[in-house]
């Protein structure tokens, strides 16, 4: 049976990524391809309204709402606006779909009870993005925790392996770059739409543990191939510029932990903060002040689970003075 996949794409001021995005998603047979501009101002808006093709959708935000309220606002768009769509898949606009994804998804036979899909997301020179590899909760699965025990993140993420697998592989979370979500979850109220005041990172995570948790699978397929030209990392180090992110980082980390570990959450706290101060050792120095400083507005901030931070006022809190 045919199923309508349709490509969700959030942007904000990178146009120039923007336009290898959309003429990789294009090109593909994607039933519908929605782009949801945050309010850019370097060009996108007239530049995509340029585009002369009946598959795109443009949606406009008036401010810059993050990619959490992009997706969120792509997701309403296609579970309300589109009644033909079946299933949608998600992700930035620094990355596209490495193969021909319509055709690869359109051969699966996908389970009922199966909410979402991962796929095997790529840097550009070929190696795994590590920042969009699959996860399994460690706190939901003995061999996970056993693992995460005894090996940090490797033990329950899903192995380099699993990548080369022809078959799908069971996982709980994953990003929201090349990630498949089932459209009749969202119109019948199994699961919602991405929390929007979570801003950025971490939003994507939440929402696949609030999936898991209503009771729906979560599958890796590595067949779907996806590429992420992401510079955010630093050598795919915990370190994030502007300093700003990092603000947004550890304030969701903590809901993550929280969604996750359950009756754990209070030992977590105990090893991850001081975990997320540590990191200043990776920062040049004259950053280090402003990064603490940031950490605890953002360890205080997700504790007390607020939300209410504007983006203004969080680029104000992360300015940095520049060295002399």
């Amino acid at each position: 049976m045919q199923q309508n996949l349709v490509a969700v794409i959030v942007t904000f001021n990178r146009l120039d990524k923007l336009k290898v995005t959309v003429a990789h998603s294009l090109d593909k047979d994607f039933y519908r391809v929605v782009v949801v501009d945050n309010c850019s101002t370097d060009g996108t808006a007239k530049w995509l309204n340029g585009i002369d093709d009946p598959k795109l959708s443009v949606l406009r935000n008036a401010a810059n709402l993050g990619g959490a309220g992009g997706f969120h606002r792509g997701f309403d768009y296609v579970a309300n606006e589109l009644p033909e769509a079946d299933w949608l898949v998600c992700y930035d606009d620094d990355a596209w779909p490495a193969n021909d994804v319509p055709a690869i998804f359109s051969r699966l036979e996908i389970p009922g009870d199966v909410g979402s899909l991962a796929a095997a997301v790529y840097l550009p020179a070929g190696g795994i993005s590590e920042m969009n590899r699959p996860s399994r909760n460690p706190f939901w699965h003995l061999k996970a925790f056993v693992g995460a025990a005894s090996k940090g993140r490797h033990g329950f993420h899903v192995s380099d392996a699993d990548y080369l697998s022809s078959t799908p592989v069971e996982a709980d979370a994953s990003s929201f770059v090349g990630c498949f979500i089932r459209v009749a979850s969202i119109r019948n109220g199994k699961i919602g739409l991405p929390r929007t005041e979570l801003f950025i990172y971490a939003d994507d995570i939440i929402y696949l543990l609030e999936l898991r948790r209503a009771g729906l699978r979560h599958w890796f397929v590595p067949g779907l191939h996806f590429a992420h030209d992401c510079q955010t990392l630093v050598d795919q180090q915990d370190v994030y510029r502007p300093m700003w992110k990092v603000y947004y980082t550890f304030r969701n980390r903590l809901e993550v932990y929280r969604i996750a570990s359950g009756w754990f959450y209070p030992l977590i706290l105990l090893i991850k903060i001081p975990s997320f101060f540590l990191t200043f050792r990776f920062y040049e120095k004259y950053e280090r002040s402003t990064f603490l400083k940031v950490t605890a507005r953002a360890v205080w901030d997700g504790l007390r689970r607020n939300y209410r931070k504007s983006h203004s006022e969080v680029q104000a809190l992360s300015a940095l003075q520049e060295p002399t």
